[in-house]
């Protein structure tokens, strides 16, 4: 189970939310310096995010993107950081 699940449903064609997505990427990277691999599939596109401690994934499709995180050891007592920058990311790109 990871220690970060965030969904965040969304109103946008697919397209649409793929680019959103992609902002969404390239602002994470500017800012946090994340690595982001994004895969684009016929219905369900996934991105890995690696940061050190931080093993995440994200999936989006037509209606949603679900974030989950892996945290380790000296990232834990970031959580709660880390959970409400990926929730304000989803709320100002997904809105």
């Amino acid at each position: 189970m990871p220690d970060i699940c965030i969904e965040k449903r969304h109103n946008f064609d697919l397209e649409t939310a793929r680019t959103q997505a992609k902002k969404w990427l390239e602002e994470a990277k500017a800012t946090f310096g994340v690595d982001a691999t994004y895969e684009q599939g016929v219905d369900t596109d996934t991105v890995a995010i690696k940061k050190s401690g931080v093993d995440g994934r994200a999936f989006l499709d037509a209606d949603k993107v679900v974030f989950e995180a892996d945290l380790g050891f000296l990232a834990k007592p970031l959580k709660v950081v880390i959970s409400s920058g990926i929730q304000e990311g989803l709320d100002r790109y997904f809105a």
